[in-house]
């Protein structure tokens, strides 16, 4: 049987003024101590005072560590397209006259819907050889990362690493998201074990190839883009839900030998093409599966850790579907339980439980730019970004602008890392 307790239970009131003003009172202290150690195992509080969005989210980070997820924006400052500026040029690869790009869009407003008219126009090769065109077109170092060896013993050794390195650090938010990944300095960089996983809807593989510089080649992430490759116990899985499209052109040569010359490569068959997720065709017949990869990665980690949310926009459907889904299943049993702890007496365990529930974060610039009317600046409304997020139970952290995210996530490794992560006994109270 389950422990009971007798002590009276907060109320809405009480719970809003010790975690969003005031902090806990010496009487809160004696009176509410189990609703206390509640709000501070959730990250809530510290001794005394209430934790910032971002306080909490480094503490999250100190305690549990995190699963990150990366959208387009954290590959853009390299050149790479957003999804609005990538349909345009599949259009335009498929026939599409530049002057009626506008009326497809009008008639086919989802991003979905577009690749799809322009991979039916293209056919599969077609098509994968326009997104690998469109994606790295724009590419500002794309002859660097083009000349880093295919081959893993020939990676080892390559003196040409700083090069790369050099040439991807003006990505000043790919150069924040990587160096969160590891620890150490030269060689003796390792995996970060308070990252447990990277889940991306990039296609792009920028950030893998970032790690491989800095580490000289030593591997610290595993590349998963299908349900068939497994997890390394040293290196962090980066998920590339969509699939993904080596900047090397690697997954799109095959050798014509067993032990091929330099450069003696030709394309790959049609059967062994990537895998990619952009076509509405694709995307249903994957979502349709509730055991598909890319259906049940994301449902996987989103119940089961903190996810922190950068370069996203965070607006696709299903991804909104499956927070929702996680936090409310995590609300229900969550409002069951402190009903049951409280003997029935809590007439506001749902709020305590919707709140200790919200436990993902989401770096969020203040300002955004609208390219539609000369890429005029305008300020978010942060508090109705907020209501709708907490019911997906996401934490918005705000930052002043995109430089701001970056500062954060330096904030968030100086003041939380923990390099015993994991390999300390489990502080069981006596």
């Amino acid at each position: 049987m389950r422990y009971r307790s007798n002590d009276t239970p907060p109320t809405r009131a009480e719970i809003d003024r010790i975690i969003f003003h005031k902090g806990p009172s010496d009487d809160d202290e004696s009176r509410l101590s189990g609703f206390l150690r509640r709000m501070r195992s959730a990250c809530f509080l510290n001794a005394k005072k209430p934790l910032s969005p971002l306080s909490r989210l480094v503490a999250q980070y100190a305690k549990d560590g995190l699963v990150l997820f990366l959208g387009a924006g954290v590959s853009y400052e390299s050149g790479i397209p957003n999804w609005s500026e990538l349909s345009r040029e599949l259009l335009l690869k498929a026939g599409v006259e530049p002057n009626g790009i506008e009326a497809v869009r009008k008639a086919l407003p989802s991003y979905i819907a577009q690749f799809e008219l322009a991979g039916q126009i293209l056919g599969s090769r077609g098509f994968v050889e326009g997104v690998y065109r469109a994606l790295y077109g724009n590419l500002k170092c794309k002859s660097q990362l083009e000349s880093i060896p295919v081959k893993w013993d020939d990676q080892k050794d390559w003196p040409g690493w700083s090069r790369v390195l050099g040439a991807l650090k003006p990505n000043k938010t790919l150069e924040a998201v990587g160096n969160l990944l590891m620890f150490g300095e030269g060689m003796d960089l390792r995996r970060n074990p308070q990252v447990h996983a990277v889940l991306t809807s990039n296609v792009d593989n920028l950030l893998e190839l970032y790690c491989l510089a800095k580490s000289r080649g030593k591997r610290v992430l595993t590349w998963i883009d299908r349900a068939s490759v497994g997890e390394h116990p040293d290196e962090t899985p980066v998920y590339h839900l969509h699939g993904f499209l080596d900047a090397r052109r690697d997954n799109l040569l095959k050798s014509v030998s067993e032990e091929p010359l330099a450069g003696d490569l030709q394309e790959i068959t049609d059967e062994l093409l990537p895998d990619l997720i952009f076509r509405e065709s694709e995307y249903y017949e994957s979502i349709a599966s509730p055991v598909s990869f890319i259906n049940h990665t994301p449902q996987s980690f989103f119940r089961r850790f903190n996810v922190l949310f950068i370069g996203t926009a965070l607006e696709e459907l299903n991804m909104r579907r499956w927070l929702h889904d996680s936090f409310q299943e995590r609300v229900q049993h969550r409002t069951k339980f402190l009903r049951e702890f409280y003997r029935k007496r809590y007439a506001d365990a749902e709020y305590e439980a919707a709140l200790t529930s919200m436990r993902h974060f989401w770096l969020r610039p203040n300002t955004e730019v609208d390219s539609d009317q000369a890429r005029k600046r305008w300020r978010v409304p942060q508090d109705a970004v907020q209501r709708v997020m907490s019911n997906l139970g996401v934490q918005v952290v705000w930052c002043r602008d995109y430089d701001g995210i970056r500062d954060c996530l330096n904030q968030v490794r100086r003041s939380g890392d923990s390099p015993g992560f994991g390999r300390q006994p489990a502080p069981y109270r006596s």
